[in-house]
């Protein structure tokens, strides 16, 4: 949500996100500047609902919409209350400029609300007609305790981010940052009440932040913890996800059906296709609070698959593709691989997972370990 804000859109969120890097970050951002920038994304530093920015650098003639729907009537949110330094999220501009929350006047702030459009309420077609996709294409899968089963391809998350719909009854938040390679989906229902999420442009850890509009309050993507605000401390539920390709979902789930591109742009390049490098070299576009990327029980864009099971946080790399049984809080898990994600079953029933890069998953949740398995 790129070379600043998704450097994940990194290659393409790279190029407009490198280059949000505050002044302090350039040199960082101009190191990550050729890989990144290209793919960061809008370029204009005037926010405008009703245009698109084309994407800079190598993206194929794509356009980038700035939005789809109004962010208007989101409050302000409350600076006093918060769980991390408003120092610690980090705006970016579009063009090469950053500011931090603390330093923030609320007109940009509410101007950058949705510069990386989420996508509300969005359509579905059936696999057939997503003759744009191909088997080996990379989605988030989601299926409802009733059965259903919806595939959202990462080609149009990069882009978006966001999707807020109600898929079998259940109000749902499909969330993914491309600079964290991190998808989750989330219960936008907490204590009772149904919640709705914008994108504030700004990042914490190099991680997307949100806002959900009916408080305004903050949330750090692949935690699920509201950050700042009036529900600082609050966390979302993650519901059952799977990150994998379409024909691997599709195998699962044969009526599965597919979220329609929102627009008629192309969504067919990949703007994160060197981001690998970049990470590994010990680089991100936005900057992190520990060193994570020091960690070295795996490499920093290895992607994981994580779940949390009474207090403990236990990761799994799905590479190679292989079944077998651990334990994560005292409960027997059964996980089987596929190289690129993972299905984590107990006594039978699935277990809610969250995926990301390994250096996003220690950031979220520093005392997560790395199964042996």
């Amino acid at each position: 949500m790129a070379g600043s804000h998704r450097m994940a859109q990194a290659n393409q969120h790279v190029n407009a996100r490198a280059r949000g890097f505050a002044p302090r970050w350039r040199t960082c951002a101009l190191v990550c500047a050729v890989a990144l920038i290209i793919a960061a994304c809008g370029a204009d530093t005037t926010v405008d609902a009703t245009t698109s920015t084309p994407l800079t650098g190598e993206n194929d003639g794509a356009t980038r919409p700035l939005a789809i729907t109004e962010p208007a009537n989101t409050p302000q949110v409350d600076r006093s209350i918060a769980s991390v330094s408003l120092e610690d999220i980090v705006f970016d501009t579009f063009d090469g400029g950053s500011f931090t929350l603390a330093d923030a006047d609320p007109s940009n702030v509410e101007r950058l609300f949705d510069a990386i459009a989420p996508i509300d309420g969005p359509d579905y077609e059936t696999v057939a007609e997503a003759d744009w996709l191909t088997g080996d294409d990379v989605v988030l899968g989601y299926e409802d305790p009733q059965g259903g089963a919806w595939a959202f391809p990462v080609k149009i998350l990069n882009s978006h981010e966001i999707v807020n719909d109600e898929l079998g009854g259940q109000p749902v938040l499909i969330s993914y940052c491309p600079l964290c390679g991190s998808g989750v989906v989330y219960d936008r229902v907490l204590d009772g009440r149904e919640l709705s999420f914008s994108n504030t442009s700004a990042l914490l850890d190099n991680d997307m932040v949100m806002v959900d509009r009916e408080t305004g309050s903050y949330w750090w993507q692949v935690a699920g913890s509201a950050v700042v605000g009036e529900l600082t401390e609050s966390r979302l539920v993650a519901l059952v996800s799977q990150t994998t390709t379409l024909e691997r979902w599709v195998s699962q789930f044969p009526d599965t059906v597919v979220l329609e591109r929102p627009t008629s742009r192309s969504y067919d390049s990949d703007p994160f296709a060197n981001y690998a490098a970049v990470l590994d070299g010990g680089r991100t576009p936005f900057p992190l609070r520990q060193d994570t990327l020091a960690d070295d029980r795996l490499a920093s864009s290895t992607p994981v698959v994580f779940a949390t099971i009474n207090g403990e946080t236990l990761a799994w790399n799905p590479e190679p593709a292989r079944a077998f049984s651990d334990v994560v809080g005292g409960v027997a898990v059964d996980v089987v691989t596929d190289g690129l994600g993972a299905i984590v079953t107990a006594d039978g029933e699935s277990v809610p997972t969250r995926s990301s890069f390994w250096f996003a998953a220690i950031t979220a949740f520093p005392d997560i370990e790395l199964s042996s398995n």
